[in-house]
This record gives C-alpha cells, structure tokens and sequence, in this order.
C-alpha cells in the first residue's frame, strides 16, 4: 500500500489546516500541483549562493549560465527532444504561446488558415485569435456532447491553406484525450504545422516529440511540481525562420530568440529538481499506485463513458507499457 503520510511529507503545504483542524486535501490539478521541499529549497540555494545574471565572467554567472544549459538538457530528455537547443523558456505557456504567434503572423499569408478546437483551454485559443487582425482566418473544430472532439469535422474543415493546427493533446477541463497521432497525419497530407499544448498531459503521460512529429510543443513546469516556467519545443531549425519580437541585444537563435528579457534563473533550476522528483519519487509511485489500482479500473470499466471513455483506454495503454 502507498504511504500516505510520506507522500504528502514532501510537500509543506500539506500540512496545513482549515479552522476546523482538518488537514488539507489538494484536488485542484488543472490549476497546478503543490511544489515540494527539494523545489522550495533549490529556488532559496540559488538565491544564497548563485544569484546572478547569465554570460558574465564572474563565478555566480557562469553558474548561472551552468544551471541554464543542464534545465534545457533536462526538459529535452523528459520530452525526447533531439537536443537542448530545441527548448526555449519563458515566463509561462501563455506568453510563449502569443509570442509565437507573434512570431508565424510574419510568415503565414494573408488568406491562410490557423485550426483551434472548442475543447482548448483560452491559452490556446487567445494567441491564435490575434491572427485575425493580420487576415489571417480562424477555423474551430466543434466539441460533441460526449466531450470529445468532432473528426469529421476536423477533416472537412482542414484544407490547402491550413498553415497551421494548434490543439490541446489533453482537456483541462474534462480529461478528454485527443487523438493527436491522426491529427498528425492528416496535417502531414496538407503540409501544415502542428503546435501540440501538452500542459494537462505532460504530467500523467510520457511525451517523446519525435515520435510524435509535431512542430512545436509547449507545456509549463507548474503542471509538475515546479513554479510556473513555461517551455516550448521547437522542430529543429524551425525557430530559426521565425522573427519573433525580441531585443536587439537577445541572442538572434534558436531557442534563445524567442525569450524575451531575463529569465527566472532561480524557477529554471528548479525545473531541473521537480523532473527529477517526478522521475524518481512520484513516477515510482505511479507504478505501485497502477498496480493498485488496474483491477479496480478494469472492475469500473462499465462507468468510464464519451470523453472518460477516451481517458481509461489512454490510462490503460500507459500502464500496459510502463509496468
């Protein structure tokens, strides 16, 4: 059996209590996780001991500079990207999202076509809204009762002038799953970009972005068990034809051209920490928590229904592969 008591030791604001003394209970997921005292206490070291900027010629900078390069490595092995040059970094998911938008408004032609769906969460949806006023026009993929996406109308509704599909490839809302591998392949057949929004499903999931083909993916570290730091994969050499708005004194490549301003070096090295508390203490739970629990999933089969229905075959085909 899972120790309760141990799990939530890891996280200071577990301890707390309402006025009534019950001890707190976390459930709001979407909204992020807690963040744990390994976390809490990387973010302070850094302030004590290496509280800097990058590229100076002073130890605290090239330490500095040291943490950078070892957050993307990490980001890049906990995605499968091809390496760490891929992974850009900012402030969160949002501003990283507009600011790619920013930066394929100056390549996508008047005319052409930018897919969202009516199942995203407005981080996907906002940035891509601003298209229109380059005239560029916005299609939606309608949402079904069951709170799954429309195919059929994702299929009628892509064309030749599809520059681009960005969709969520799990619901903050709902839970839904989507089935981003045949999203793939009928991108590939219009030659259009695909941005996949992994920020609900990069934490119960593993991600490997060249399995997936996608030309972007971006998700936030507040999802697990870190302070809100948004990342973004890029295709290699991708990033590289793109004019994001940036500083002249930014360095003018990928994945650096599309950051804007100083980084949260202390949130960045913590990135680097909470990966490698989900990989080595929560992932370990997760296999004890799937063998637990596959019975007593597979006994309430009959209740999973529409989008629950997509979300306990995903569950499934992760267990199966893992353990």
């Amino acid at each position: 059996m899972i120790d309760l008591d141990k799990v939530r030791s890891n996280f200071p604001s577990l301890s707390l209590k309402d006025d009534n003394e019950n001890q707190i209970i976390y459930l709001d997921g979407p909204g992020g996780t807690q963040v744990p005292s390994s976390v809490i206490d990387a973010i302070s070291n850094y302030y004590r001991q290496s509280n800097s900027n990058t590229h100076g010629e002073f130890i605290t900078s090239k330490e500095t500079d040291s943490i950078m390069d070892s957050m993307r490595e990490k980001v890049a092995q906990f995605l499968g990207a091809e390496s760490k040059e891929c992974i850009s970094i900012g402030q969160n998911m949002t501003t990283l999202n507009y600011s790619l938008s920013r930066g394929l408004s100056k390549i996508i032609k008047k005319g052409d076509e930018v897919i969202i769906t009516e199942l995203d969460h407005e981080a996907n949806r906002g940035p891509w809204k601003t298209l229109e006023s380059y005239g560029i026009k916005l299609v939606e993929v309608a949402l079904l009762k069951d709170g799954t996406l429309d195919y059929n109308d994702f299929k009628n509704k892509i064309n030749q002038r599809t520059a681009l599909v960005a969709m969520g490839m799990s619901s903050n809302a709902l839970g839904t799953i989507n089935d981003f591998n045949f999203i793939k392949k009928i991108t590939a057949k219009y030659n259009s970009l695909l941005l996949l929004d992994a920020v609900h499903y990069a934490p119960h999931f593993s991600i490997d972005v060249k399995s997936l083909d996608c030309d972007f993916l971006i998700c936030s570290a507040y999802k697990f068990y870190g302070p809100h730091v948004g990342l973004l994969y890029s295709r290699p050499g991708l990033l590289d034809t793109l004019d994001p708005d940036r500083l002249i004194v930014q360095e003018q490549f990928a994945p650096y051209k599309i950051e804007t301003g100083t980084l949260n070096h202390a949130g960045e090295i913590t990135d680097k920490i909470n990966l490698d508390f989900k990989n080595n203490e929560v992932d370990k739970l997760k296999f004890i928590t799937y063998n637990e629990m596959k019975q007593l999933i597979n006994n309430s089969n009959e209740y999973f229904v529409g989008s629950n229905k997509n979300y306990y075959n995903c569950v499934m085909e992760e267990i199966n592969t893992t353990i």
